[in-house]
């Protein structure tokens, strides 16, 4: 390591810290917070709606240090005069910030005053494939004037002027390189091992789902598509049930109910929806499910999709996934354009015998192990951090 990181360089994490793994960032900085901290004093910027802009608190949690700022009736284009006193007294040449959200007004106000008084940074833009023109084509056309017009002020300027910005997928990269040229360095998101052993004997006749319930983003109508077109033409799909984990709003829940009518698939028999669930159930869902599908039509990496490889879960999934490589390189599951291409995986799947069942399953688990478990991804973090941390020397 260099002598800055082995002096415990601080990294600042605007965000909200979780004592246990959650969902989405949440989980990210979690999982960054553990991975890092014997190297870097991890601190986190948390802003509360409930207190003034003048407000400024300490607090610890799980032996991480975090800073509160209140941002009550705070002008939306100004930070909290608080949180701007306390900046003033950060030393750059002694930390770096992290930073993870894109759209976001709040990033650029802060890498506005990070630029000011020359203190580095670097950002996981996690969503990189909005800056795809393909993605981009697919949108309204008045949303994608105003998101080509914040993205062109807001986000180039937060990109550009960053230290390194962080790719989780080489495909991530080259949409980035559609916005900046700042230098973009490729470290797939850490994914903490679940540690369920494979059990054949255990297994039901299951796929498995987990995530969010945007029916659209994440491919769900097309995903029970293919369950449906499974049912209907396969030999092998007998007894075959669909459980799909995660919270929906009332919205996505009318709008899957519609999905299933349609598709005649009976809910609670055919497809199961759980909910969102503790991590402990959420696992032993996962852990008795045969195999994993997911069709999203844009992501941003496919956390979910690294958990069940974790478990030894063969999945299928769309060529969306900028992890669908991997997938295939291992021959770990199976990489699909459209719900009938899904389907046919299904019945590919379940019509492995036990031994060749288990050969996919092995190389589920040796995908996870090789590309994404904390002891290949950490010390990749730590080269990402210490580019940064030298590039803003320079």
């Amino acid at each position: 390591m260099t002598d800055r990181a082995a002096n415990r360089v601080t990294v600042y994490i605007p965000g909200h810290y979780r004592t246990e793994a959650a969902d989405g960032l949440a989980e990210f900085n979690y999982r960054l917070t553990q991975a890092l901290k014997a190297d870097f004093i991890i601190q986190f910027i948390e802003f509360s709606l409930e207190q003034a802009p003048d407000w400024y608190q300490v607090e610890h949690s799980d032996d991480i240090c975090i800073h509160k700022f209140g941002i009550r009736n705070c002008n939306k284009l100004q930070l909290p005069i608080a949180f701007q006193n306390w900046l003033k007294t950060v030393r750059g040449e002694t930390c770096i910030f992290h930073l993870s959200h894109i759209y976001n007004l709040d990033n650029y106000l802060i890498c506005r005053l990070l630029t000011k008084y020359n203190i580095p940074y670097l950002i996981t833009p996690h969503d990189s494939f909005v800056y795809d023109p393909a993605f981009k084509k697919k949108r309204p056309v008045l949303k994608r004037m105003y998101r080509n017009a914040f993205t062109r002020v807001f986000d180039k300027y937060v990109l550009d002027n960053a230290a390194v910005v962080h790719g989780i997928t080489a495909r991530c990269a080259g949409y980035l390189k559609n916005i900046t040229n700042s230098p973009v360095r490729v470290v797939a998101n850490q994914v903490s091992d679940t540690n369920i052993p494979l059990n054949l004997a255990a297994l039901k006749p299951q796929v498995c789902f987990i995530g969010r319930f945007s029916i659209f983003t994440k491919g769900i109508d097309l995903a029970l598509t293919a369950f449906h077109l499974f049912k209907t033409t396969s030999d092998h799909a007998k007894g075959v049930t669909y459980a799909l984990i995660g919270p929906a709003d009332k919205q996505a829940t009318a709008e899957r109910e519609q999905l299933c009518h349609r598709l005649k698939l009976k809910v609670g028999e055919d497809v199961v929806f759980t909910g969102k669930l503790s991590e402990a159930d959420r696992n032993t869902v996962l852990a008795e499910s045969k195999v994993y599908m997911q069709l999203s039509r844009s992501e941003g990496f496919g956390l979910s999709i690294a958990q069940a490889l974790s478990c030894y879960k063969p999945v299928i999934i769309s060529t969306q996934v900028p992890i669908h490589d991997k997938v295939t390189a291992y021959n770990a599951g199976f990489a699909v354009t459209s719900p009938e291409e899904a389907a046919q995986a299904l019945d590919k799947l379940f019509a492995l015998s036990e031994a060749e069942y288990a050969v996919m399953a092995e190389n589920a688990r040796r995908c996870y192990e090789q590309e994404f478990h904390p002891d290949i991804i950490r010390p990749q973090l730590v080269a990402l951090y210490e580019q940064a941390l030298v590039h803003a020397s320079h």
